[in-house]
């Protein structure tokens, strides 16, 4: 980049000084607006990559730790490892425990394909439940990676 190009990094930083220092109020006020808007700016950015470093670390953590679930399931079932359908929404009803009734004939359905043994209505066993949110966090995480 040129060194009088106001569009590089020390272009902004002269740009910023010169009106900073400049003899009208109106550009010194101006300067003062975009060096604390690049202030908000670089402070959001910096947000934003911790958040999204930290919801890694905790989809690993989960995924890892679904695995290690999942190790003794296998094991009780005879070495079969369950096959996920693909996903669906469901992250309110996992969150609050509260499922649709759509959703409860997905996971019946899904049971019964897996092997699991489950009633015609209501809700499924624990189990059974926590089987197929775990096969569904696994399955999203295998798209996202």
């Amino acid at each position: 980049m040129a060194p009088n190009d106001p569009a590089g990094t020390d272009g902004i930083e002269s740009l910023l000084a010169w009106a900073e220092n400049h003899p009208a109020a109106s550009i010194r006020n101006r300067a003062a607006r975009v060096r604390s808007d690049l202030t908000e700016l670089t402070e959001r950015h910096a947000t934003d990559a911790a958040q999204r470093e930290a919801e890694e670390r905790v989809a690993k953590a989960k995924a890892e730790r679904e695995s290690a679930q999942a190790q003794p399931r296998e094991v009780k079932a005879g070495g079969r490892a369950a096959t996920p359908l693909s996903p669906t929404p469901v992250q309110a009803s996992v969150s609050t425990g509260r499922r649709s009734k759509e959703e409860l004939a997905a996971i019946r359905t899904w049971a019964r394909a897996n092997g699991h043994q489950v009633a015609d209505r209501g809700t499924p066993a624990k189990a059974v439940l926590d089987a197929y949110d775990a096969a569904r966090s696994a399955a999203n995480l295998a798209e996202a990676g």
